[in-house]
């Protein structure tokens, strides 16, 4: 192999080659001035003369055709290239070398040919330019370039044949789903024709059902309005005669023909007076004939609502109270201009429960198809309510019904919580509760009093056996006033005493004077007054709450007065003992009426001892021998109880006092199971 050194002396004259700055070129290329056949090149492996046909990059080393062989051979990792790939061809015509094709000449050199393609400015250039302003740059030949631009090319076009494909697929799928809506359509279209056919045949056959009920009321009212103008004509008829006969009567003077006609006339009168009496003069019918157009596809054209008299109809089992969010079912009862029930639907009913704020609530009507609709509603809020019943738009008989809304007193069964301080009660009496949740229960037996906080639990237990200020002998009654200070019944020392909310004593009254009592047992406090029950002399006796006695009253209707309770109406109720019931007094005494009997069936009471009234006037009693808690509304009426003879929870042994915490919760002193029960699950 010749030495580098000999090649770049053999060379020097040339310029150097665009493919690599770090050698020499050694081919000189043809000028324009050169007038010689063929470039003075040799070979560098073997120095011949012999024709140049490749380049070695890695050797840096032009190579004949021998040289070239084994090179490949002995190198194959070198990058060889043709001379022809590497360098623009000489321009000869001797073996191996193929006329160069024609190239664009440079713009900066017009002799020289565009032989190099720069990749950092993406031009093509010259040699000159590759060795001067690009010098630094990278360099391809035009043809190697040109391949690489062209296999940079046929890759990205390689997708089109995809992109092609994904279009010849999507192009299938549009025209096949085109036909299929084509098809479906035609489907359709048939559908609806017969679609079409069937509900013109229903809307006829309804047409006429709806013609033959218009034309079967029409005969209806015309009966029953034609039957009342017979009856009323027919006596018209008769009165007409009457009246004749009075005419002719003022013209006989004769009275034994008087006296013969007293008779007939007497008995014509009083048969047409009472023909009159019992005539209906009012229309027995309505001209009420109402034809709603319904977008229903059910009902199709409408619905005709034919008369119910909304004066002869009537609702059935409405309760007078209901519980708040209870659902309520009751049931309307149509009837025709005759007072008969209707037989058949089709009428218009509307309910509304009007709440004492005035919110409407509106009620769901199910038609039974003989006359009588189930309607039902859900009360949103606690008090008062209006409820409105209409047929075919006018209130029916009765309407708007007054309705009380309370808590839902119904499904009461297991009590929330049960206090007996640790098994010390031995009778717990009466309850009652002050300011912040405080209560207080009297103890019979222990003769002492408890206090407890508004969470149940015991602040204060006080009192023993005696007659001084502070000691009890069986108290029961228990009340607060409004300055949060309470009252017991001192049952056997038969007086009333006053503490604080702390337990301490303030005062005594009713064991002397006009006001002694003599068998003291419940008690309650309103606007500064203090009502006692007085069991022993069957009366209701009032003092001020500084003690001083002002009246009494009810001993001509009581017979056993165990506790008082002032209800919503500002009316004093008392819980008789004796006469199984609930008696009703002004609070200055006079007596209102009752509600009870004795019994123990719904509504019936045995032998009741104590009562509390919430804040929407519904009562709860306790009953001693029924072993129950009876609960009415503020009329009296019943409404449910809860209990039963036992010692489980929720059953009660003698249960005597109760009471309703602020928050509504029941509290029940069962005295011979020794404990309170507190329920609350309403």
């Amino acid at each position: 192999m010749a030495d580098k050194q000999e090649t770049n002396k053999n060379t020097a004259n040339n310029l150097s080659c665009s493919l690599c700055a770090k050698f020499v070129k050694i081919l000189r290329h043809k000028s324009d001035d050169d007038t010689d056949d063929e470039t003075e090149v040799k070979c560098d492996d073997c120095g011949s003369d012999d024709p140049v046909v490749a380049l070695c990059i890695n050797c840096t080393l032009c190579l004949c055709e021998d040289c070239n062989k084994c090179h490949r051979k002995k190198n194959k990792t070198h990058d060889v290239v043709q001379l022809n790939e590497a360098c623009l061809p000489m321009a000869t015509g001797g073996a191996g070398v193929q006329p160069k094709e024609k190239v664009p000449n440079c713009t900066k050199h017009p002799k020289n040919e565009l032989e190099y393609y720069c990749q950092n400015c993406q031009n093509l250039i010259c040699l000159s330019c590759s060795v001067k302003e690009h010098v630094e740059h990278a360099h391809d030949i035009v043809k190697i370039a040109a391949t690489k631009h062209r296999n940079s090319l046929v890759k990205v076009i390689d997708s089109v044949e995809e992109m092609c494909e994904n279009l010849s697929k999507a192009e299938k799928n549009i025209i096949s789903m085109k036909d299929n809506i084509q098809r479906q359509v035609k489907q359709i279209d048939k559908i609806i024709d017969e679609h079409y056919a069937e509900q013109l045949t229903k809307l006829n056959k309804h047409h006429l059902q709806l013609k033959k009920q218009l034309q079967d009321e029409l005969s209806q009212k015309e009966e029953a309005v034609t039957t009342q103008l017979e009856g009323i004509k027919s006596v018209q008829v008769q009165l007409a005669k009457m009246k004749k006969q009075r005419e002719a009567l003022e013209k006989i003077p004769d009275l034994k023909v008087l006296s013969k006609k007293k008779e007939d006339i007497e008995k014509s009168m009083k048969e047409v007076s009472d023909k009159y009496k019992t005539l209906n003069t009012l229309p027995v019918e309505t001209d009420s004939i109402k034809f709603v157009p319904v977008a229903n596809p059910n009902i199709l054209l409408g619905q005709l609502f034919t008369s119910a008299h909304p004066h002869t109809s009537e609702v059935v089992d409405l309760p007078h109270s209901i519980g708040y969010n209870t659902k309520v079912d009751f049931t309307i009862q149509t009837r025709n201009c005759k007072g008969e029930k209707c037989t058949k639907g089709g009428h218009h009913i509307s309910v509304e429960l009007k709440s004492v704020t005035g919110n409407v609530t509106i009620g769901e009507v199910k038609d039974n198809k003989d006359g009588s609709y189930v309607a039902s509603f859900v009360a949103g809020e606690v008090g008062d309510a209006k409820l409105s019943v209409s047929i075919n738009g006018q209130q029916i008989r009765g309407s708007p019904y007054s309705i009380v809304v309370g808590r839902n007193y119904q499904g009461i069964n297991m009590p929330d919580a049960i206090v007996n301080d640790n098994g010390s009660m031995r009778s717990p009496r009466y309850i009652a509760f002050g300011k912040d949740g405080m209560w207080v229960v009297a103890d019979d037996s222990n003769h002492c009093v408890y206090i407890f906080n508004g969470q149940d639990e015991l602040v204060k237990k006080f009192g023993n056996n005696g007659s001084s200020s502070g000691q009890f002998s069986s108290p029961r009654g228990v009340a607060f006033d409004s300055d949060n200070r309470f009252y017991i019944v001192d049952g056997g020392n038969k007086r009333v005493q006053k503490f604080s909310i702390n337990g301490n004593y303030l005062l005594q009254f009713g064991n002397d004077g006009d006001g002694k009592l003599s068998g003291p047992c419940g008690i309650t406090t309103h606007n500064n007054k203090v009502y006692v029950a007085d069991y022993g002399k069957k009366h209701i006796a009032v003092f001020q709450t500084n003690g001083q006695f002002c009246t009494s009253f009810g001993s001509e209707h009581l017979w056993g007065p165990y506790d008082v309770a002032v209800n919503t109406n500002n009316q004093l109720l008392v819980v008789d003992w004796s006469k199984h019931c609930v008696a009703t007094f002004t609070l200055d005494g006079h007596y209102v009426g009752k509600f009870g009997t004795q019994g123990s069936g719904r509504g019936q009471l045995s032998s009741p001892c104590a009562l509390a009234i919430d804040i929407n006037g519904f009562i709860l009693v306790t009953e001693y021998r029924n072993y129950r808690v009876s609960i009415f509304d503020k009329s009296g009426n019943y409404i449910d109880c809860f209990g039963s003879n036992g010692s489980n929870a929720g059953q009660f042994s003698y249960p005597w006092g109760i009471a309703l915490s602020p928050n509504g919760s029941i509290y029940v002193s069962d005295s011979s199971n020794k404990r309170v029960q507190i329920f609350s699950n309403y």
